[in-house]
């Protein structure tokens, strides 16, 4: 087996951490559940125009209340 070298050693490194990202950008794919009264649970697909419209407006929720950088609310009362 042949040892690594300083290059070898930060490619493999660039490489877990793009995997790392990539794994974590598939997980926050934004997707709907819907639950009826009985309490079962529903996922319609994502690229439905159904969810879609959902997650659009989860997506104006969320931004409505977006926290600035600085940690203060972005909106003022």
């Amino acid at each position: 087996m042949k040892p690594r070298g300083p290059i070898d050693s930060v490619t493999a490194a660039v490489g877990d951490a793009a995997t790392a990202l990539r794994r974590r950008r598939e997980a926050r794919q934004p997707y709907v559940k819907l639950w009826d009264a009985a309490g079962d649970v529903r996922m319609p697909d994502a690229a439905s125009p159904q969810a879609q419209a959902l997650i659009d407006v989860a997506a104006g929720m969320v931004d409505a209340v977006a926290v600035a950088p600085d940690g203060k609310n972005s909106q003022r009362a």
